[in-house]
C-alpha cells in the first residue's frame, strides 16, 4: 500500500463514527401503564388475606431523574392504609440483547402500622416485564467493501455509552467508531 492510501485509511478510521441513540418518551411509558391499568392482588393465607390495590401507575421523567408514581391501598380486616409512592427508575442496558430496561428501584412497598409490617408487594413483578425497549446498537458488527486495493473490512466499535434523563424522555446514546482491518 502506498503512504497516501495508508494515510487515508487511518484518517477514515479516526474521523468517521458518531453517536446513535434511543429515546424513550414519558408518553409511551404512561400509555403502557394505562393499558396495563390498576391492579388488585390478594396476598397472604386464606384465613387472613389482604387486598392490595395499585392505582394510577405512571412515570415522570425530569432532568436528571425518572420516577415511578402510584397510589397503593392496603385492606385487611378493619385496617385500611393508603400510601402515595414515588420510586426511582434506573435504566439498564444489555449489550448482548441490545435492550434497554427500565427498573423500578426498591420496588417493594411495605405497609406498616405502629412499627409492625402488615404486608409487602413487589411492584417490579407486576409492571417491569413491559418496560423493555430496543437499543440503538447497529444490527451488524462489521462490513466489507471492495476497493481498487482489494477488500477492506470495517469493524463497528462501541466506544462509550451515556444515559440522559431529560424533561419528558430518557435518552440512551452510544458512540460508534469504525476500525479498518
Amino acid at each position: 500500500m502506498t503512504k497516501r492510501t495508508s494515510f487515508l485509511l487511518l484518517f477514515f478510521s479516526l474521523s468517521f463514527g458518531g453517536v446513535v441513540s434511543t429515546s424513550i418518551s414519558e408518553e409511551i411509558v404512561n400509555e403502557y401503564f394505562t393499558i396495563v391499568g390498576s391492579h388488585q392482588i390478594f396476598a397472604g393465607k386464606k384465613e387472613s388475606q389482604s387486598l392490595w390495590s395499585i392505582k394510577n401507575p405512571r412515570v415522570k421523567f425530569r432532568a436528571g431523574k425518572a420516577e415511578f408514581l402510584a397510589t397503593v391501598l392496603f385492606e385487611k380486616d378493619r385496617i385500611n392504609i393508603k400510601k402515595d409512592i414515588k420510586k426511582e427508575i434506573e435504566v439498564i442496558y444489555n449489550d448482548k440483547k441490545n435492550e434497554l430496561q427500565l427498573l423500578i428501584k426498591n420496588a417493594v412497598v411495605k405497609m406498616e402500622r405502629r412499627g409492625k409490617v402488615l404486608g409487602k408487594v413487589d411492584l417490579g413483578l407486576i409492571y417491569q416485564t413491559g418496560l423493555v425497549f430496543s437499543g440503538p446498537k447497529p444490527a451488524i458488527e462489521s462490513f466489507k467493501m471492495k476497493t481498487r486495493l482489494g477488500k477492506i473490512r470495517f469493524d463497528i466499535l462501541n466506544s462509550e455509552q451515556n444515559i440522559f434523563y431529560e424533561e419528558g424522555s430518557i435518552r440512551f446514546t452510544m458512540n460508534l467508531d469504525y476500525e479498518i482491518l
